[in-house]
C-alpha cells in the first residue's frame, strides 16, 4: 500500500487512467509518500492536497465552460477561486488566480470565456464570480503589485461587459491604488494604460486622460523598442478614443516602428473619418506607405464621398486601386478594396470593373461571387445572374483541387452570410455532379440547409433538403428536425408537424421530432399552446408506440420524457423513462440491448437529466460496460453539482471500490462548498463501504510484465481507502476520528507514516 513513492503512484496513475477526472483527483489525494521517509513534511502535506483539489477544480471548470453550462460554470468557478484563497502559498496563490482571470493574446482565460459565451441576459450571475475573485486579489500583498493590479483591472472590464459600471470603477480605483507599488517603467507603463482603456470603457476619459499623462514618460523610458512602440501605441489610441486627437497624433509621430506607428495614424483616421473630417484623414492617409490598409482605407472614404462627391470619389478609387496593385498580393488586395469601395457606398459598377480586371481565377470566383451579391442587394438581378454564372464557370478553370474547394467555400460562405441560400445551394450543386452518392456535395449542403433553418428560414431550408438524395436519411432528418424547429418557433405549427412526418419511418426520428415541436410551442406559454402542445406530445407517443423495432421504440420514448422533462412535466417523463427501460430490456440480443440503454443514457446526460440518465445506465446488463456509463454519468452529475442525483445511485453500487471511490469525491465537493458537516457524513459512509473492499488490505497492479516488469501500488485498496479518508477527516478537523481510522490499517509502518500526517493537521 505504501511501498511507492507518490511520483511513482502519481506516474502509475497516468499509465492506467481510465478513471474520470474526479476520480483521478481521489487518486492523486490519496497517493501515499514512500515509507523510506521517515520524517513527514507538514507543510508540503498542507500544500500539496488542497492544491491538487484545486487543479482539479479548474480543469473540472473549463469543462462546464466550453459545454457552455452558464449556471454550474459559474457555481463552479466561484468554488474555485474560493478554493484558491484558501491556499497558503502566496505565490501559488496569485498565479492560479491570473491564470483564471487574464488572458493572453488569442488565449482568452475561463473568466473572459465565461463572460463573452454568456448570453447578456443571463450575464449578472457572473458578478458572483467577479466579487469573490476581487477579494482574492486585494488580499495580495505589494509584493505582487503587478499581478494584483493586472487582475483587478481585468475584473473590472468583465464587470463593464456585464454592465456593471459601478462596481466597474470601484475595482479600478483598487486597481490604480495597487499600480502605485509597482517598480520599473515597463510594469508601470502597461498597468496604467490597462486602467486608463478601462476607464475609457466606462465612458469616464476625465479619468483617463490624467493616467495616459502619467504614462506616457513612462513608456518613453522603456528601454526595449518593440515594447516602447507597443505603449506608445495604445497610449495614442487611447487618447484618440477620448477625443483628444493632437495629442493622439503628436504621440503616433513619435512611435520609431512603422508597424506600430501606422496602426496609431489609422485609429486617428477612423476618428475623423466618423467626425466626417474628410481632407484630415485624407492627409493623415496619404502619408502613409502603399499598404493593404491604406488602400482599404482609400475606398472606404471614396465609398462615402461617393453620393456628395462623385467625381473625388472616382479620384480616391483610383489611388486605392493603385495601391492594391502595388503591393504583395495584388490580386487579393484589389478584390478587397472593391468589396470595401461597394460597402462604404461606393458603385457597384464601378467595383466590377475592378473585379474583372483580376486575373487569378482562384481570387476572381469569390471576387465575382460578391459582386454577384450587390447587384441582387441592388436590385439588379439580371446583372447579378450573370456574375455568378461567371464565378460558378470560373471555378471549374482552377485546376488544384484544393484551391477551386476554397474558392467554392467562399463563395457559398458569402452567399450564407449574406441570407441567399438559393446562391449557395447553386454553387454547392457544383460538387459532384451527376454522382449517385455525392457525399462531398451532401457534407456542404446540410450546413447551408441548416443554417436557413437556424436562420427561421425554413422555406430555403426545405429547398436544399430536397437537393439532397434520398438514400441520405439520417443527413435529411438532421434538416427536417431543424426546419420542423423554425415553423414551430414562427408559430406556423401544422407545418412543423408535416415535416415531422417526412422524416425516417420506422425510427425515433419523428417522435423526437414532435416531441421538441411540442416543446417549443409549450414555452411560449400563450393562450391554447399548451393545449396544441399536449395534442402532439400525444401523437408523438402514439408514432413511437407504433415502432415495431424495441430498440427505436424505446430511443423514441426516452426522446419523449426528454421534452416532458424539460417543460417542466417530470412525473410524466419519470413514467416514460420507465417504460423506456422496460422496452429496452424486451431487445433479446445483450450487446444490442447494452448499446440501446447506453445510447439513451447519453441522450439524458446531454441533455443534463443525469437521474433519469443513471436510472437507464443502471439497467444496462452488461457489468463492466454498466460500470463504465455510471462512472461517466456520476462524473458529469458531480460536476455539476447535482448530487441529489447521484447519492442515490452511488449508494446503490454494488461494488464497494467505484462506491468508496465516489463518496470520497462527492464529500470533496462538499468540503469545497464550506458544507463540512455534510462531508463528514459521507465520509463515514466512505469508511463503511471501504471495510468491505475484498482481498488484502494492500495491493499492487502488473502495469507491465516481461523483462521490464513494472508493478505499482494499487490506490484503491482497502488500505489506501482508509489512508484517504482519514487525511480528510483531518482536514475537517475531525483528527480524532482521523486517528481511529488509521487504527484501522494493519500494517504497523503505514499506520505509523498516516498517524504522522494526520499530526500535521492538528
Amino acid at each position: 500500500m505504501i511501498s511507492a513513492g507518490w511520483f511513482k503512484t502519481l506516474a502509475a496513475i497516468v499509465c492506467l487512467s481510465t478513471l474520470s477526472p474526479s476520480a483521478l483527483a481521489v487518486q492523486i489525494a490519496q497517493a501515499p509518500i514512500s515509507i523510506a521517509q521517515t520524517t513527514i513534511d507538514c507543510s508540503a502535506e498542507r500544500r500539496d492536497i488542497p492544491l491538487a483539489a484545486v487543479s482539479e477544480q479548474i480543469e473540472r471548470t473549463r469543462q462546464l465552460v466550453n459545454d457552455r453550462q452558464t449556471d454550474a460554470a459559474v457555481r463552479s468557478l466561484t468554488e474555485t477561486i474560493q478554493a484558491i484563497g484558501r491556499l497558503q502559498d502566496v505565490s501559488i496563490k496569485v498565479s492560479l488566480l491570473d491564470g483564471l482571470v487574464n488572458s493572453i493574446p488569442a488565449n482568452p482565460s475561463l473568466l473572459e470565456q465565461l463572460v463573452t459565451q454568456t448570453p447578456p441576459e443571463q450575464r449578472p450571475r457572473i458578478a458572483a464570480v467577479l466579487s469573490q475573485a476581487t477579494q482574492i486579489a486585494q488580499s495580495f500583498n505589494t509584493g505582487y503589485s503587478a499581478a494584483k493590479t493586472r487582475t483587478l483591472t481585468s475584473i473590472a472590464r468583465y464587470y463593464a461587459t456585464i454592465e456593471q459600471r459601478q462596481q466597474s470603477q470601484a475595482v479600478l480605483t483598487q486597481a490604480l491604488q495597487a499600480s502605485r507599488s509597482i517598480r520599473g517603467a515597463d510594469f508601470q507603463a502597461p498597468a496604467l494604460i490597462a486602467i486608463a482603456q478601462g476607464y475609457v470603457l466606462i465612458n469616464q476619459p476625465q479619468t483617463a486622460a490624467p493616467l495616459l499623462g502619467q504614462a506616457l514618460p513612462l513608456a518613453q523610458s522603456i528601454a526595449n523598442a518593440n515594447r516602447k512602440a507597443i505603449a506608445l501605441e495604445q497610449i495614442a489610441s487611447l487618447y484618440t478614443q477620448i477625443n483628444q486627437i493632437d495629442r493622439a497624433l503628436q504621440i503616433a509621430r513619435s512611435i520609431a516602428a512603422p508597424y506600430y506607428q501606422a496602426l496609431a495614424t489609422q485609429a486617428i483616421i477612423d476618428r475623423y473619418l466618423g467626425a466626417n473630417q474628410i481632407d484630415r484623414a485624407l492627409e493623415l492617409l496619404q502619408a502613409l506607405p502603399q499598404t493593404e490598409q491604406k488602400a482599404l482605407m482609400l475606398a472606404a472614404i471614396a465609398g462615402r464621398l461617393e453620393a456628395q462627391q462623385p467625381q473625388r470619389a472616382s479620384q480616391l478609387y483610383a489611388q486605392a486601386v493603385a495601391a492594391a496593385r502595388s503591393t504583395s498580393a495584388p490580386n487579393e488586395v484589389s478584390g478587397r478594396v472593391a468589396q470595401r469601395y461597394v460597402e462604404s457606398g461606393g458603385l457597384v459598377a464601378t467595383a466590377d470593373e475592378t473585379i474583372l480586371a483580376i486575373s487569378d481565377p482562384i481570387v476572381k470566383a469569390p471576387a465575382l461571387g460578391s459582386i454577384a451579391l450587390f447587384y441582387a442587394r441592388a436590385g439588379q438581378e439580371a446583372l447579378s445572374e450573370t456574375r455568378l454564372r461567371q464565378a460558378i464557370d470560373l471555378l471549374a478553370s482552377i485546376p488544384d483541387e484544393i484551391s477551386r474547394n476554397n474558392a467554392r467555400q467562399q463563395l457559398i460562405d458569402r452567399a450564407v452570410l449574406n441570407g441567399r441560400y438559393d446562391y449557395a445551394l447553386r454553387v454547392a450543386q457544383t460538387i459532384q455532379p451527376g454522382e449517385e452518392f455525392p457525399f462531398d456535395r451532401v457534407d456542404v449542403l446540410v450546413p447551408i440547409a441548416l443554417d436557413a433553418a437556424r436562420g427561421n428560414n425554413p422555406t430555403a431550408a426545405l429547398q436544399i433538403v430536397e437537393q439532397i438524395p434520398p438514400s441520405f436519411v439520417d443527413w435529411r432528418d438532421r434538416v427536417f428536425l431543424e426546419i420542423a424547429r423554425a415553423y414551430a418557433r414562427g408559430e406556423d405549427f401544422d407545418r412543423a408537424v408535416q415535416i415531422a412526418q417526412r422524416a425516417s419511418n420506422g425510427t425515433a426520428v419523428q417522435p423526437r421530432i414532435l416531441a421538441q415541436v411540442a416543446t417549443i410551442i409549450h414555452q411560449m406559454g400563450y393562450s391554447g399552446y399548451p393545449e396544441r402542445a399536449a395534442q402532439i406530445f400525444a401523437q408523438a407517443l402514439q408514432t413511437a408506440n407504433r415502432l415495431e423495432d424495441a430498440t427505436a421504440k424505446a430511443d423514441a420514448i426516452a426522446a419523449i420524457a426528454i421534452e416532458y422533462n424539460r417543460i417542466g412535466q417530470t412525473q410524466r417523463g419519470s413514467e416514460l423513462i420507465t417504460q423506456a427501460i422496460a422496452t429496452a430490456q424486451t431487445i433479446q440480443d445483450p450487446v444490442s440491448r447494452s448499446a440501446a440503454l447506453r445510447t439513451i443514457s447519453e441522450y439524458l446526460t446531454a441533455a443534463n437529466q443525469y437521474q433519469a440518465a443513471i436510472l437507464v445506465a443502471e439497467a444496462i446488463p452488461d457489468e463492466s460496460e454498466r460500470l463504465w456509463k455510471l462512472n461517466e454519468t456520476i462524473e458529469k452529475a458531480v460536476n455539476a453539482n447535482e448530487f441529489a442525483a447521484v447519492l442515490p445511485a452511488v449508494n446503490r453500487l454494488n461494488n464497494p471500490v467505484p462506491k468508496t471511490r465516489w463518496l470520497i469525491a462527492i464529500a470533496d465537493r462538499y468540503a469545497q462548498q464550506g458544507q463540512p458537516q455534510r462531508a463528514i457524513e459521507l465520509l463515514n459512509q466512505a469508511l463503511q463501504s471501504a471495510r468491505t473492499v475484498p482481498g488484502d488490505e494492500s495491493q499492487t497492479i502488473v502495469v507491465r510484465g516481461g523483462e521490464n516488469r513494472l508493478v505499482v501500488d494499487d490506490d484503491q485498496d482497502r488500505g489506501s481507502f482508509y489512508e484517504a479518508i482519514a487525511l480528510r477527516f483531518a482536514r475537517l478537523n475531525q483528527t480524532g476520528r482521523a486517528l481511529e481510522v488509521a487504527r484501522s490499517i494493519q500494517n504497523a509502518q503505514a499506520r505509523q507514516q498516516l498517524t504522522q500526517r494526520i499530526g500535521c493537521y492538528r
